[in-house]
């Protein structure tokens, strides 16, 4: 069976299933693809504003050997604009990716023995950081969530990983000259060549 979709989820599904080798290359990133585990759209809210909690969704947790990465994806359609090689990244955005690396910082590799705890004494420590949003209560199912997803990445790894954050940015043969080299403040960008994975507009996606 053949499925059709569109746009940067799609693309974002087609390259995690199709590229990881060549994403995992543009990194530097000796793991095999049998190493890795991946998340693909994990959600935690709708962002909402400075006193939610919810911060939005990746567009995919890559597991790897010794990394984790949070990713965020976009393509040459989308409104961003790239100036002198660099791509604006929102502030939500990045937000979204400090408070999840503290999230692992903290909670996986941190001293406290529940939930509770971790919002009542890390909590402060999250505002220190410039990052307003209170994290979420324990019965919540943002907490659960994040548990689920901190809980795995706790498993994946025998040694506290290295958290690093990347853009894939998809493209139709664009020139390296036209192509982001930079994204926001701290983003590693891989650059895919998205034309041989379309059927006309649509994504081909394999099962």
């Amino acid at each position: 069976m053949q499925i059709l979709a569109y746009e940067e989820d799609a693309l974002t599904f087609w390259a995690l299933q199709n590229k990881l080798p060549i994403i995992l290359h543009t990194l530097q990133d000796s793991s095999l693809p049998s190493q890795c585990d991946v998340f693909f759209k994990p959600s935690f809210g709708r962002g909402g504003g400075e006193r939610s909690s919810q911060f939005g969704e990746f567009a995919f947790i890559l597991l790897t050997e010794h990394c984790v990465y949070l990713g965020e994806s976009k393509w040459d359609k989308s409104a961003e604009k790239i100036v002198d090689g660099v791509l604006t990244i929102r502030e939500e955005q990045q937000h979204r990716h400090w408070m999840f690396k503290f999230c692992i910082e903290e909670w996986v590799y941190g001293c406290h023995s529940n939930w509770q705890e971790f919002v009542e004494i890390a909590g402060p420590n999250l505002q220190k950081r410039g990052i307003t949003k209170p994290l979420d209560p324990i019965n919540s199912l943002l907490a659960s969530n994040l548990q689920i997803v901190l809980g795995v990445i706790k498993q994946h790894y025998t040694a506290r990983p290295t958290v690093r954050n990347v853009l894939l940015y998809f493209h139709d043969r664009m020139l390296n000259a036209q192509l982001p080299h930079q994204a926001g403040k701290d983003f590693l960008v891989v650059s895919i060549d998205y034309k041989d994975g379309l059927l006309g507009n649509f994504v081909k996606i394999s099962c």
